[in-house]
């Protein structure tokens, strides 16, 4: 039963004690903690299929689940993302092989949409099967009130004012911001054309070309064909038979370039994202300390692993704001369901001294779409990024990294104590 959906949760994960277990990594640097920030798993669209069906010739299919809600496949690649992780942390020490973790090492966090709370719940299935039921706290919501982790602005923070914001569209649209939206700027648009509508006798009612920002149409729809995709659907059923893997490979840019746009520009980046950032690096903060708390961070002190549960956007956001960059299966700062940015620091045996590490990690389509076992031999994609304050391909110091990321907030978009305080008794 899902009746615990309208609730905001934060959850807390108290395991069983599991037996000692020591690090498997004897190399001059040992991984202390880990956190991941995290799309949520595969799901419908967003936009019911009547408003979508008047930009094609055929009705958009139905889904099993309402809209937004995470799909039974989409969990089956959870599980199999969290058996992943539970390989990598446990083959550099940080969690035991096997079994249970220990009380307060995860630290679970997710939005308050139920893809995301269940998208949590499954990933945390597969890194540590058997472990439920576990103890969740929650709050419920006053409605129409966003977590400001993760939906910052307007809710929180106000806009930042219209001309700063029209002046960081322009600077990125440059002399000629037509031909960004257009189909002189997107040959691409043509072939999605043909997916939607492929007999000129019988039109779309609400033809995609005919739209005076095509692009800006056809971002979300193509992410809808991914994720009929990548939820498994037989090919028949995917873009109405219209499209198959090397066709949505080339329509895909389509998505990426106007996604990247609404959520990477500067100012964007920086008001969106530096509430999130902030708690991200007290987090850290706290657990380079070890044994005192630091007020904003995430997860009691002596956690492991802190699991954040949000968003594409959040993703894109973070990526914008700390200048991240990767490119995955030839697409450029995509961010497809369950794809994360995975920061770890590690601490010098002799020194002491910690690191910092960050990665994107995400499952290929073909990962997605067939629920296959992840593991060692057959890992998800993982591309290293390159901290600011950090040069390419050297070993960061953490203090570097935390002084320069701190320099790119926004103050004025930082509070601190605006983390939910969830005190209600546990979901049943």
């Amino acid at each position: 039963m899902r009746t615990f959906l309208v609730a905001a949760l934060l959850l807390t994960a108290t395991l069983v004690p599991a037996q000692s277990y020591t690090a498997k990594n004897h190399g001059k640097d040992e991984l202390r903690f880990t956190l991941v920030l995290s799309r949520h798993g595969v799901r419908p669209p967003l936009t019911a299929a009547a408003m979508l069906d008047v930009h094609s010739a055929d009705p958009w299919p139905a889904w099993e689940v309402p809209l937004g809600y995470l799909t039974p496949h989409g969990g089956e690649a959870l599980r199999q993302m969290g058996a992943y992780m539970r390989l990598d942390l446990a083959r550099n020490g940080l969690l035991p092989a096997a079994g249970c973790p220990s009380s307060n090492e995860v630290y679970l966090y997710s939005d308050t949409d139920e893809r995301n709370i269940m998208s949590t719940y499954t990933t945390l299935s597969g890194l540590a099967p058997g472990c439920d039921p576990l103890p969740v706290n929650t709050i419920v919501p006053t409605l129409g009130v966003k977590d400001p982790l993760f939906s910052p602005v307007p809710g929180t923070f106000p806009y930042p004012p219209a001309e700063a914001m029209a002046a960081d569209r322009q600077a990125a649209l440059g002399n000629d911001p037509a031909a960004f939206y257009s189909l002189a700027g997107n040959p691409e648009l043509k072939e999605f054309a043909g997916v939607l509508a492929p007999d000129a006798a019988h039109p779309a009612a609400k033809p995609i070309l005919d739209d005076l920002r095509p692009l800006t149409a056809a971002s979300s729809m193509v992410e809808d064909i991914l994720l009929e995709y990548v939820d498994g659907k037989p090919m028949q059923e995917v873009g109405w038979g219209r499209v198959d893997a090397p066709k949505l490979h080339r329509l895909m840019p389509l998505h990426t370039k106007q996604f990247t746009f609404s959520t990477r520009l500067p100012l964007t980046a920086r008001t969106q994202g530096s509430n999130l950032m902030a708690h991200i690096l007290d987090t850290l903060e706290q657990a380079a300390q070890h044994d005192s708390a630091v007020p904003g961070a995430l997860g009691p002190v002596g956690t492991h692993l802190v699991y954040i549960s949000g968003h594409d956007s959040n993703l894109c956001y973070i990526g914008g704001l700390l200048g991240l960059h990767w490119t995955a299966e030839g697409l450029t700062d995509d961010t497809p369901p369950d794809s994360q940015i995975v920061f770890e620091l590690w601490q010098n045996r002799k020194s002491k001294q910690y690191s910092v590490q960050v990665r994107y990690r995400a499952q290929t389509i073909d990962q997605l779409r067939t629920g296959q076992a992840l593991s060692l031999a057959n890992p998800p994609i993982e591309v290293k990024l390159t901290p600011p304050g950090c040069g390419t391909g050297q070993s960061c110091a953490f203090a570097a990294f935390d002084h320069a990321a701190h320099a790119l907030l926004d103050p004025a978009y930082v509070k601190h104590g605006l983390l939910p305080t969830r005190n209600a008794p546990p979901v049943r």
